[in-house]
């Protein structure tokens, strides 16, 4: 990324977890982001709806730094994802400390990504020893404190092909929790799940929602956003068309494509 006028977080800004200005995103010849912007509080949950394709994993990748913006700026809890800002030109980071700001935002998969061979526990545990370097007796125990957390206390010596898949879900989320993350993405986590465990993953969320993690949620699910989000965006086509009040947007929405897409969901959800 080229030079250009980023400036520093001013004073207003420090309550402010992400925060990003005119994000760009191409594949090829196919635009994904066209000039995103969004902010996210501090303590807030932001669920993110729209149709498939329109841009919502790639925005919270690129949030995470798992791909790289072609044009723009994301700022996560007053620093630029993947870059430092010197005279005015943002320079890449070096591997090591991207690793490092990565390690601040926990992330939540569609499909689990599990280790097959390690236990739930284990599975929750591993980041803290391979990458803070935990001893396995402290980690062990921050996992456990996890697992209790998502109430899998009992299940933490099964192994992943022994779990539903709402049970999986909720040792992904653990282990997530268990690097102790700033700020919580979820891209879709039930979207993989029976109709029947959507619920005990949702609940899970809302505890969390309700203990002041920040949280950006990618979902289908709109009766979870209208519970839980402090605030709602409706992306499509790789542009964030409405945002706001989740009653304001979901009741009086304004946008044409908007209007169709949330029908369409309301429809199925009855």
């Amino acid at each position: 990324m080229g030079s250009s006028s980023f400036p520093p977080p001013s004073r207003e800004d420090c309550e402010i977890a992400v925060k990003a200005i005119n994000v760009t995103k191409s594949f090829g010849s196919t635009h994904v982001l066209r000039g995103v912007d969004l902010e996210v509080r501090k303590g807030e949950v932001f669920c993110l709806l729209g149709p498939s394709g329109g841009g919502k994993s790639t925005l919270l990748r690129c949030i995470n730094h798992l791909e790289t913006p072609d044009g723009g700026v994301i700022w996560v809890n007053g620093s630029i994802v993947g870059y430092h800002l010197k005279d005015g030109v943002l320079h890449e980071l070096p591997p090591k400390k991207a690793r490092a700001q990565q390690r601040r935002i926990g992330m939540v998969f569609q499909h689990f990504n599990l280790f097959p061979h390690m236990t739930a526990i284990e599975n929750v545990m591993e980041g803290r020893v391979t990458v803070l370097r935990d001893s396995k007796t402290l980690a062990r125990e921050k996992a456990m404190a996890r697992l209790i957390q998502v109430g899998l206390a009992d299940q933490a010596d099964h192994y992943p092909s022994q779990l539903s898949g709402g049970q999986k879900q909720r040792v992904a989320i653990a282990r997530a929790l268990c690097m102790e993350p700033e700020l919580m993405l979820f891209d879709e986590p039930t979207s993989a799940l029976d109709p029947e465990l959507v619920g005990e993953v949702l609940a899970v969320m809302k505890d969390l929602a309700n203990s002041g993690t920040t949280m950006i949620v990618v979902t289908h699910e709109v009766g979870f956003a209208r519970a839980v989000a402090d605030s709602v965006g409706i992306m499509v086509d790789g542009t964030m068309r409405e945002m706001g009040d989740p009653d304001a947007v979901f009741s009086n929405p304004q946008d044409p494509r908007v209007k169709a897409f949330l029908s369409a969901v309301l429809e199925h959800n009855i």
